[in-house]
């Protein structure tokens, strides 16, 4: 919008008009000539030259300034948005949910799955329900590392096993920033199992499909297949071993990041981008294929028997005998 278009708005001649913009008059300076009304009528005379004003067309000309005093001085003002408006969680954790959202999740949920059942110990925690939600609304979906997916219960259980005292902080205004960390899982092979992972695998089924991402049917799938593949077993003389938990972790972060791509490179739907991974691809098989077993360490010799590579009966054979000819000789010669 042009400064013509702003006095042409409020009613002023062209001739005018014309006048003001020939002297180079523009939008901006027009805005900036004066600081109030009254210092206004005192540049008109600048503004328009010789030309005589009525006083409708004083206040046509007043009208049109205030208007763009008005739209400048309500524009908000430019800048970073603090973490604490958006979230209580630091500012690289999804923005929480409230729980009015949280219990339209659910109800929608229970509706479209009727068969299925939220407890503690199935619904999944504030957090991951907030990440799942977060991808969804933004359409920016990323692999949710297992030491996320928890329960409601796990997460309340975790919350209450920190410390009771914690430093007093908020003179420093820090203290979000330190002690507001959610709860994690704590993901490894010394102590994960298979039903671990399962339950892991559970709960992010029903966050994503709590908040719409995908079909919960498609989800199972997935992670029916995974684990039949996961909880493979080999006998001890084929020298195989099945993945670890981290080598089981890391497979899924593939696979997950391999259907992603098909959604925002490809627009794939998500819910055929996991049949595809699930049932056509080869990609599941291959990364949770069984790993060769190492060799079993070297068995030590026997209690008792000195000589390095010599064998038992050499050993004994040798015995009291000395190679520099000193010690036990073998008798006398007949």
């Amino acid at each position: 919008m042009s400064l013509s278009d702003i006095l042409k708005a409020e009613g002023l001649s062209e001739a005018l008009i014309k006048v003001a913009t020939d002297a180079g008059w523009t939008l901006s300076t027009f805005r900036h000539a004066a600081d109030s009304p009254a210092d206004l009528e005192k540049v008109i005379p600048d503004i328009f030259g010789s030309s005589e004003l009525s006083r409708l067309q004083i206040a046509q000309v007043r009208a049109a300034w205030a208007g763009l005093s008005s739209s400048a001085a309500s524009a908000p003002p430019a800048g970073p948005t603090s973490a604490s408006e958006t979230s209580s969680w630091v500012e690289t954790f999804a923005p929480k949910i409230t729980a009015l959202k949280l219990t339209e999740y659910k109800k929608a949920f229970l509706s479209a799955y009727t068969s299925e059942i939220l407890s503690p110990c199935t619904m999944p925690s504030l957090r991951l329900v907030s990440l799942a939600a977060h991808q969804e609304s933004k359409k920016d979906y990323k692999w949710i590392p297992w030491k996320h997916r928890m329960s409601e219960e796990k997460a309340a259980e975790l919350q209450l096993s920190r410390p009771t005292k914690q430093p007093r902080l908020e003179a420093l205004g820090i203290s979000s920033l330190l002690l507001d960390e959610p709860p994690t899982l704590e993901v490894g092979d010394s102590f994960m199992g298979v039903s671990a992972v399962q339950r892991i695998l559970a709960i992010h089924d029903v966050a994503l499909a709590m908040v719409g991402s995908c079909h919960l049917a498609r989800l199972k799938a997935y992670s029916s297949k995974f684990m039949s593949l996961l909880s493979q077993r080999h006998e001890a003389s084929s020298g195989l071993r099945a993945p670890t938990i981290l080598e089981a972790q890391q497979a899924d972060c593939k696979l997950w990041q391999g259907i992603y791509a098909l959604v925002l490179e490809k627009d794939w739907q998500l819910n055929d981008a996991i049949f595809e991974y699930t049932e056509i691809r080869g990609d599941m098989s291959n990364l949770l294929q069984a790993r060769a077993r190492p060799p079993p360490p070297p068995r030590s010799n026997e209690k008792g028997i000195k000589g390095k590579g010599l064998g038992r009966f050499m050993s004994e054979h040798w015995k009291g005998h000395s190679l520099d000819g000193k010690g036990k000789g073998f008798g006398k010669d007949i």
